[in-house]
């Protein structure tokens, strides 16, 4: 069963679209497109992607990512248990191969995901694993999206209709 959620306002549109067993998150702000996709089971969430704020985007550290996790955390939470084991893989694969700033992008990376609670099991550079229990996850409630619109915004919000199709991501 599809179970599609939006919110908007007029600049910053988002769609939640739980297709068991996958959820795309999509936000649409300005000239940009985010995406977080993920996949899920009884017990366990993995962070498949998250699109559109990579190095080359120009909206790393202007709360673009911690967007679209905070909706994710926050969906979560409606359905899942609390112990729900919450992981995925990082991945270099789209930062540029500069030695400097490859580092700089995984250090970036890395405390990007700490900061939501999620640890961070060593591996191969450029593919850790990121893991939580769902109760672990910290939303990140105050702060702005590119300095002007919400980085938290309550699920209670969210509504199972678009007043049109033009608010569909």
């Amino acid at each position: 069963m599809e179970r599609v959620l939006f919110w908007s306002n007029s600049e910053l549109l988002i769609q939640i679209c739980d297709r068991a067993p996958y959820i795309d998150i999509e936000a649409r702000l300005e000239n940009t497109y985010l995406k977080m996709l993920l996949e899920y089971s009884a017990d366990s969430v993995f962070i498949e992607d998250l699109q559109g704020n990579g190095h080359s985007s120009g909206l790393q550290g202007q709360g673009t990512g911690s967007l679209l996790v905070n909706i994710a955390i926050q969906y979560l939470r409606t359905f899942l248990p609390s112990e729900t084991l919450v992981h995925g893989k990082m991945s270099d694969a789209g930062d540029p191969k500069e030695s400097l700033i490859l580092e700089e992008c995984r250090k970036r990376r890395s405390q990007f995901w700490q900061s939501f609670g999620l640890q961070i099991i060593q591996g191969k550079a450029g593919n850790e694993v990121v893991s939580a229990r769902l109760t672990d996850l910290k939303e990140k409630r105050r702060g702005l999206v590119m300095g002007k619109y919400p980085k938290f915004i309550l699920c209670l919000l969210y509504t199972s209709d678009a007043a049109d199709d033009s608010l569909r991501v």
